[in-house]
């Protein structure tokens, strides 16, 4: 786990500085403290740059550095991520010929890439985004992994290509302008990444998960990009594959997948902890783990004696599982809580909505200084197994277009327990309605530069294919920024499970009503883990993300927002038609409402969008 930056430039125009302490370097050096090396490699008029900030997890020793060359120096590769299953892939080679030097999966990736070339890709389980240059052909390749849980941000300059893992070190290079479609998507429909390729900066731009860029370096750039990893046709697969399995074998399964999926996780050379929130998904995973690390720690967010938390749920599991837990659930005076927004804001190098991101962050704080370089959480369970009240519609739409009558009525049934459960969330559900009501979605308080977008998040499209909309653009990629951006900020490494190919396949591939039953989303999952896992967690109903409470806006978070944007009244000019009325909408009881606090926030990013980076 680390951070990568890197370029092609005309040997004649070498304009970028890369070297240790520039920009290009100090915008990634929290993703990887542990060491930063910068290989150059000249090609006909071309000058190849490759540049790595290493986070050491696997083989701590300085023979798994990076950039790393290839023993007959023909490849070059800066590689970002975990390859989880690099153990079974190093075998595999040896058992071609290929002999190791480290213990690392670095190694077991340039190997596979001698080995196999891009067919390897298939072979990869894992998060991983790399550069690779092919000194003999004179190609170079950027890769992003299936899902894009790692960041993999370029732009083209003069014929030239710069790459890094950070947005904010690649748009401060070409004074790049703000794409306002792309903060349009986030206010209007709550989502940001899968908006295309599109970053908050035009010209900006995420090479898409699933995909590769190949630039064959001629007397220009030739550029080929392609789709190495299809989701839909993966799911469409593995539904034939399952189609003929009993319902207890599909539990069978799907609890060895998560098993293993977990499991693999674990391979580490440093010391790792789970995040812990009381819900299915975190504690299916905190379950299983467990069983294979003595004297696990979690972390979790909230106080164990809170009856309106998680905590005492949380507590009561933990002992119950001989977990040792660190509730992060702080006091802090105004001055403090506005300090952890604008690192927040740093953090991220992008808008993000709500407060649970600024909980998130102090999580990983509290990790970072916990000595603990490796956390594992559960990302991913509710796009999977169908874990959001909006599939609960989804399904039911559908069925009563299809006119099946007998699922119909599940779908309903489940959905009246879930309303009538969840009564006391009416008002979270009403501030979302246009979201999905609205082809144009949540208007605009006081932001009058954001264009319209049309989107229809309703789309007539059956449960799978709707998940698969959500993995790939309306949830999982900007819950997968969020996540990336406050763990890395701390560098610490994030593992998520359940983002693990072969469980996504299968949990997407699998019958509806294995998904949503008797009044429960992710019915399957819960099943999967009954033995596990004790009822009070299965059977509660009842969705939370951390617990934040609005008082954090009253006790300093507010305050700070209002004073960044009115100290730069030079600049809100340029997004706020009617500046006069702007210091009342953004009055500590406006901000108590959430489409305002993210609208709020969402200013503050664009008249201050990049931030230096504070060095650790």
């Amino acid at each position: 786990m680390c951070g990568i930056t890197g370029a092609i430039e005309f040997k004649r125009s070498q304009n970028l500085d890369f070297n240790e302490g520039s920009d290009l370097h100090n915008y990634i050096r929290r993703r990887g403290p542990d060491y930063y090396a910068v290989e150059k490699t000249e090609y006909a008029d071309w000058s190849v740059t490759l540049a790595h900030s290493r986070l050491a997890i696997i083989d701590l020793s300085g023979a798994s550095n990076q950039p790393m060359i290839s023993e007959d120096e023909r490849y070059t590769i800066t590689f970002n991520g975990e390859i989880y299953n690099y153990q079974e892939i190093r075998e595999e080679l040896i058992a071609n010929g290929f002999a190791f030097r480290t213990k690392g999966d670095t190694e077991v990736l340039l190997r596979a890439w001698e080995c196999w070339g891009e067919e390897c890709l298939n072979k990869l389980n894992g998060m991983f985004v790399f550069g690779m240059f092919d000194k003999i052909k004179g190609e170079f390749y950027l890769v992003r992994d299936r899902f894009g849980v790692k960041p993999l941000i370029y732009t083209f300059f003069d014929g030239q290509l710069l790459f890094s893992s950070s947005i904010a070190s690649v748009a401060k290079q070409i004074n790049q302008d703000i794409d306002l479609e792309y903060c349009s998507s986030g206010i209007r429909f709550g989502f940001f990444e899968g908006y295309e390729d599109r970053t908050p900066f035009k010209n900006v731009k995420y090479l898409l998960p699933g995909s590769l860029m190949k630039c064959k370096l001629e007397g220009e750039l030739k550029i080929e990009t392609k789709t190495w990893y299809s989701l839909e046709e993966q799911v469409a697969k593995k539904r034939k594959e399952l189609e003929s399995l009993s319902s207890d074998e599909l539990i069978s399964q799907g609890k060895a997948l998560l098993e293993n999926s977990t499991k693999i996780r674990l391979r580490s050379d440093v010391p790792l902890a789970i995040s812990l929130s009381g819900g299915v998904d975190s504690s299916s995973i905190a379950a299983i783990t467990a069983k294979e690390v003595d004297h696990l720690m979690a972390f979790s967010y909230g106080a164990p004696d809170h009856p309106k938390s998680e905590g005492p749920v949380i507590n009561k599991f933990a002992k119950d599982k001989n977990i040792n837990v660190e509730y992060i659930h702080h006091s802090y005076t105004a001055q403090e809580m506005g300090n952890i927004y604008d690192q927040t804001m740093e953090a991220q190098e992008s808008p993000f909505l709500g407060l649970s991101i600024i909980a998130q962050h102090e999580v990983y704080k509290q990790v970072k200084e916990r000595n603990i370089k490796v956390l594992l959480g559960g990302q991913g369970g509710d796009e999977i197994f169908a874990g959001y009240r909006k599939f609960f519609v989804v399904a039911l739409k559908k069925a009563i277009e299809k006119k099946e009558i007998l699922p119909g009525l599940q779908y309903f049934h489940s959905l009246a327990l879930m309303l009538l459960f969840e009564t006391k969330q009416i008002k979270t559900y009403w501030n979302e309605k246009n979201r999905y009501l609205k082809t144009t979605g949540k208007d605009t308080a006081f932001l009058d530069c954001l264009p319209d977008i049309s989107l229809n998040l309703f789309e007539n499209t059956s449960l799978s294919d709707r998940q698969i909309s959500d993995i790939q653009k309306y949830s999982i990629p900007s819950l997968l920024r969020y996540e990336d951006r406050n763990s890395m900020y701390f560098s610490i490494e994030s593992r998520l499970p359940f983002m693990d190919y072969r469980l996504v396949e299968f949990a997407l591939a699998l019958p509806d009503l294995l998904k949503i039953k008797h009044g429960y989303g992710k019915w399957i999952l819960r099943e999967m883990m009954k033995k596990d896992v004790p009822g009070y967690i299965l059977k509660n109903r009842l969705k939370r993300g951390f617990d934040v409470t609005q008082n954090w806006v009253n006790d300093g978070v507010g305050e700070r927002i209002k004073s960044n944007i009115l100290e730069r009244k030079d600049k809100v000019k340029d997004f706020v038609s009617d500046f006069n009325q702007l210091e009342n909408s953004l009055s500590i009881k406006n901000l108590n409402n959430s489409n305002i606090l993210n609208e709020a926030i969402m200013l503050d990013f664009l008249i201050d969008p990049i931030k230096k980076p504070t060095l650790q």
